[in-house]
């Protein structure tokens, strides 16, 4: 199985709106944002590249997940943090190595540029924890807070 990684071009729209809306389905989050919020989460990612990187993942040729990973500068390490916003590979690739791939090939696109990689898991996405902990990710025992208001 040949995995390639690539940043997103506009033809891949469809593709990727077709992944997001299972990527959002629930059980697997808890809410599902309008089709206009997904749409515009890729726009950003080819108009502001500095700011969201979005990525496809293909096997031999077929579209096999996406990613969408966000850089923001975070005082408490001093650098910029890259945030994996979404992570996503579609069922029938799952368990092939295809996340453990990604995380390299992250690695080495953002090889000195970054200073932490930052995600967040549901606790009962036990796949996803494992995976994530094998590669050397720690729980923070932090609490998020959010307000969704037009500033």
């Amino acid at each position: 199985m040949n995995v390639t990684f690539r940043n997103f071009v506009k033809e891949d729209r469809e593709t990727f709106f077709s992944m997001v809306k299972k990527f959002y389905a629930p059980p697997a989050v808890l809410h599902f944002p309008s089709d206009e919020v997904m749409l515009s989460a890729f726009d950003a990612a080819i108009e502001m590249p500095e700011y969201v990187k979005g990525y496809i993942f293909e096997c031999d040729g077929k579209p096999a997940g996406y990613a969408m990973v966000s850089l923001k500068f975070e005082t408490e390490v001093g650098g910029i943090a890259a945030w994996i916003e979404e992570l996503f590979v579609e069922e029938e690739f799952r368990g092939s190595g295809i996340g453990s791939k990604f995380f390299d090939f992250l690695a080495e696109e953002l090889k000195g540029k970054i200073r932490r990689l930052r995600l967040e898991v549901g606790e009962d996405n036990l796949d996803a924890i494992r995976l994530y902990e094998r590669l050397g990710f720690e729980f923070l025992d932090y609490r998020q807070m959010t307000i969704d208001k037009d500033f």
